[in-house]
């Protein structure tokens, strides 16, 4: 059976229309090309094998993207569950795992996603060897969309009539390899060399076992021989069953087993790697400059601190020995002292004035305590106590009215008495 008479074959899926994402797409395959070349060193003929790729179905537009299906022979799929979505973590992650194994050679590996909850991510690596990483490039082949299958991999929807549960097979001169499917899901990949006609029953015969041993649902088949050229009538059965496929799969569309891809993602984690480098060096800078900043800051406050206490201490010495506690602005009262001593200042507001004042605010009942009253020529100077704040707050408001200025400086909270509070009146 060729891969025309395969490939006529269509799933009804209910009168619904299939995407047609890859429709633009050209698709090719791998083939092994035998030569016989003359060895120069030892001028005797020797047989080499030479991968080169044959286009399989041509897109629609002039602008295509390339997919090319390849019987990977080292390829194998591994699942994997992890808390974290982040791409360059589950990479680090899976690379972890198989560090015991790369002893034996190198192994590439490619993480697809196929399912997201929350921060749980699950899906499928690929693990493969680099030396089936370089895939034979067309004469008129630009550095676009190009991306790399396995070769099984695009003909899911043919397992539809098994809920996604199967074998799907390809089949060509050289090799086969197949894909097992649980729910739509890859479970194992296989390659065998294709030996003779018996090569497809023997393979498929084998996967019978292995589900039996491993108590896996079957399923139904679905075997691509690729070994007769395609034809160009077949292009309308062949992407339908791809954007079948990848309808059914969303994830099919973002696997690319390509060098391009490997690249793309070892660049992606030197970036992350070198943007990490400098955002610790900036938190180290920054921490530094923070430090620094609140050293000199500190350093400010210390003298600002010690100058304000000089200037309280150098008016007390002067002035008011008797004075307890801070003094608010002890320049503001050494002035108004000078002034009431030297008699400079304007006398605005005689002494009956300021007591009729004074009897008229006491006579909103404030429940104030008065211990010092101090006048002279531009105002007076309370220093009493009262219950609470509010208190203190509303004689100040009451004395408003009558002074230009009213302002309350010095407040202490002192057991037994309440708030202790200095007043300064200017008229």
């Amino acid at each position: 059976m060729g891969l025309k008479e395969i490939l006529s074959q269509r799933i009804n899926f209910a009168g619904k229309k299939s995407s047609e994402r890859f429709n633009d797409s050209e698709f090719r395959r791998v083939i092994e090309v035998r030569e016989t070349v003359m060895n120069e060193e030892t001028a005797s003929e020797e047989e080499v094998i030479r991968k080169e790729v044959r286009v399989i179905a041509s897109g629609s537009h002039t602008r295509k993207s390339i997919v090319t299906l390849v019987p990977m022979k080292s390829l194998s799929i591994e699942d994997f569950t992890f808390p974290f979505t982040n791409a360059t973590k589950i990479r680090e992650a899976l690379r972890l795992q198989i560090a015991p194994f790369t002893a034996a050679g190198k192994l590439e590996l490619f993480p697809s996603t196929i399912k997201r909850e929350g921060r749980t991510v699950n899906g499928i690596v690929w693990f493969l060897s680099p030396d089936e990483l370089d895939i034979t490039a067309l004469s008129y082949d630009t550095h676009g969309n190009a991306k790399v299958w396995p070769a099984p991999l695009p003909f899911i929807s043919k397992l539809s009539p098994y809920n996604g549960y199967g074998v799907t097979m390809w089949v060509d001169d050289e090799n086969v390899s197949s894909i097992l499917w649980q729910n739509n899901k890859p479970e194992l990949y296989r390659w065998r060399k294709f030996t003779d006609e018996h090569s497809t029953e023997k393979e498929l015969g084998w996967f019978d076992s292995y589900c039996k041993i491993r108590k896996l649902e079957r399923g139904g088949n679905f075997v691509v021989n690729a070994s007769d050229d395609f034809k160009k009538d077949d292009n309308n059965a062949f992407y339908d069953i791809v954007n079948d496929s990848v309808k059914i799969c969303s994830w099919i569309a973002n696997v690319n087993l390509s060098r391009s891809a490997l690249e793309g993602a070892r660049y992606l984690e030197r970036s992350v790697r070198l943007l990490t480098r400098a955002s610790c060096w900036l938190l180290v800078l920054g921490t530094v400059t923070l430090g620094a900043s609140i050293w000199k800051w500190h350093q400010v406050q210390e003298e600002v601190n010690e100058v304000r206490t000089r200037s309280e201490n150098y008016y007390r010495q002067t002035f008011d020995p008797q004075h307890t506690g801070r003094v608010a602005n002890p320049v503001t009262l050494a002035r108004d002292k000078i002034a009431e001593l030297t008699g400079t200042g304007t006398e605005t507001h005689p002494l009956e004035e300021v007591l009729a004042d004074l009897g008229e605010i006491f006579a909103q009942s404030f429940d104030i305590t008065m211990d010092i009253i101090r006048y002279n020529s531009e105002g007076i100077d309370c220093t009493g106590s009262a219950p609470d704040m509010t208190t203190i707050l509303n004689f100040r408001k009451a004395w408003e009215s009558k002074a230009s200025l009213a302002q309350v400086d010095n407040t202490q909270f002192v057991s037994g008495i309440g708030y202790r509070f200095d007043l300064r009146i200017r008229w």
